[in-house]
């Protein structure tokens, strides 16, 4: 047996740190029993078993097992598993994928994707999969991963680590501590995500309070706009007018009269249009082959670049846009691109480009509006913004397989509400500053979630260093137990320290 008790100083590489009074060191596999492999197919036929293969774990874990017959098993369903055993993943190991087998689960078979860890007598079911769940045993598993598709480790690297064994009353101690702080930390954590729910239900109560006049219901009592949006329509109607007879850039199209018979009621001085009537929608420039080299090398958005009320330049793209497509599809400040296919609940996730570069274009799976002066195009990223969690986007959506479409066509006739401009100012004014609060309360969530894990982490440290919960000196000491269990098992295999298996996948 390979047991090394603790001495007095202050930690090596075999023996990390120093002990308490009553642990000692020893490789994992003397804490271990074999595991059993059969065949389904042999040992169920056509009765049902439950397959836990990677998928099934969420969390720390089992959630899903899937219920297969014995004669459909797939080949790596081979591992017979009981309650008390832990499984845990020999692949991508940093994502911390172990789980206690509960009772409860019928027929349990592993995927030998798994290492499975059947504790005998001397050691807690529960202190195991905690150990192995911890930071400090993934940071001594991640160089041993061989391979890429993906990278893993062999049950032998897994079973031959060292443990800090406590005896085991003292085991069920720590166990019952880190169960009790552990529900702590979940209440906070269920607080959290309620706060959370409770921020988001205000900012779409926010948007739509926004575009609708319900934000500005005093300010309209207490000022008198010089003008209506009936008027502000007719000036920009009489502009576009002008701006196409000088021959001076596009003229955007002017929809028919908008029938508003089954839209809302909007406050007085307010007027309905559609989203064409207030602004040039554009369809971005395609993708082709041929446009991948050329002369004219421009970075351009797509999809995955524009999310609702932000934009990112990490993962940026190039293609060619010639001198006339770059007038095009070339994007200017305040422009507003809204994603024209995505999952239907996210179409339309709209966000405004605030810089002055030049050069950036857009692709054609992103729609871009160019609100018409005077229109405040903050204004109108509220409205879309709305739109967006209201799913009026939804709703003019074509559906191919589970992504929807938006075509230019249809956003173009989408009504649309226009305030006087005064009022479109003082609802930017008013609403970015109390969205501007719930960006502040979303990082607090955040970086108190992310606190939370680093919480439960630091607890599993202390506790496998001994200083969670005091020792007792009437506990038989670990190597005394291990000794013990020894001599009345003679016979008993200890944990194999071969080559083990090298899995991969599910």
């Amino acid at each position: 047996m390979d047991m090394r008790v603790a001495a007095d100083a202050s930690g090596s590489e075999d023996e990390p740190w120093t002990l308490p009074e009553g642990w000692c060191w020893t490789d994992l596999s003397v804490c271990l029993k074999d595991v059993e492999r059969a065949d389904p197919a042999k040992l169920f036929g056509n009765e049902d078993f439950s397959y836990i293969d990677l998928s099934a774990i969420s969390r720390g874990e089992i959630s899903s097992p899937q219920r297969l017959r014995g004669t459909a098993a797939p080949s790596r369903a081979r591992q017979l598993v009981q309650a008390g055993d832990t499984l845990y993943s020999c692949v991508r190991v940093y994502l911390r994928n172990n789980a206690l087998v509960l009772a409860g689960v019928p027929k349990p078979i592993a995927s030998t994707a798994f290492c499975v860890l059947r504790p005998n007598a001397a050691l807690s079911p529960k202190f195991l999969n905690y150990f192995v769940g911890s930071q400090s045993f993934v940071r001594r598993m991640i160089p041993l991963q061989r391979g890429n598709s993906p990278p893993s480790v062999l049950d032998s690297d897994v079973k031959s680590q060292l443990i800090a064994l406590p005896p085991l009353p003292e085991q069920h101690r720590i166990v019952e501590r880190i169960e009790s702080l552990f529900a702590e930390i979940a209440e906070g954590e269920a607080a959290l995500e309620d706060a959370r729910k409770g921020l988001e239900t205000f900012r779409r109560a926010l948007l739509k309070a926004a575009v609708t006049g319900e934000l500005t219901r005093d300010w309209r009592e207490n000022n008198q706009p010089k003008e209506s949006g009936h008027d502000l329509l007719a000036r920009i109607k009489a502009k576009r007018g002008a701006t196409s007879t000088s021959g001076r850039g596009k003229r955007a199209a002017v929809s028919a009269s908008l029938d508003t018979s089954d839209l809302p009621e909007l406050p007085e001085g307010w007027a309905w249009a559609r989203i064409s009537d207030v602004g040039v929608v554009q369809l971005g420039r395609q993708r082709s082959p041929q446009h991948h080299q050329g002369e004219n090398m421009h970075r351009y958005l797509r999809v995955a670049n524009v999310f609702e009320d932000r934009i990112e330049l990490a993962d940026v793209k190039e293609m060619n846009f010639t001198p006339p497509e770059l007038e095009t599809f070339e994007l200017r400040r305040n422009d507003i691109l809204l994603n024209e296919g995505q999952t239907p609940d996210l179409l339309g996730r709209p966000a405004m480009w605030r810089s002055d570069e030049r050069g950036m274009c857009f692709q054609n799976t992103l729609l871009r509006f160019r609100a018409t002066e005077p229109m405040e195009p903050e204004f109108c990223l509220l409205v879309f913004r709305h739109y967006l969690h209201a799913k009026r986007f939804k709703q003019e959506s074509q559906i191919t397989t589970n992504i929807a479409h938006l075509s230019s066509g249809r956003f173009s006739v989408i009504e649309f509400p226009v305030p006087p401009i005064d009022e479109q100012r003082e609802i930017v004014r008013r609403a970015l500053t109390a969205l501007d609060s719930t960006v502040d309360a979303k990082l607090v969530f955040e970086q108190q979630k992310a606190d939370a894990a680093r919480l439960r982490q630091a607890i599993l440290k202390s506790a496998f260093e001994g200083t969670l919960v005091p020792q007792d000196p009437a506990d038989e000491p670990a190597s005394i137990m291990l000794e013990r269990l020894k001599q009345s098992a003679p016979t008993a295999k200890a944990g194999r320290r071969g080559r083990g298996k090298a899995p991969h996948g599910g």
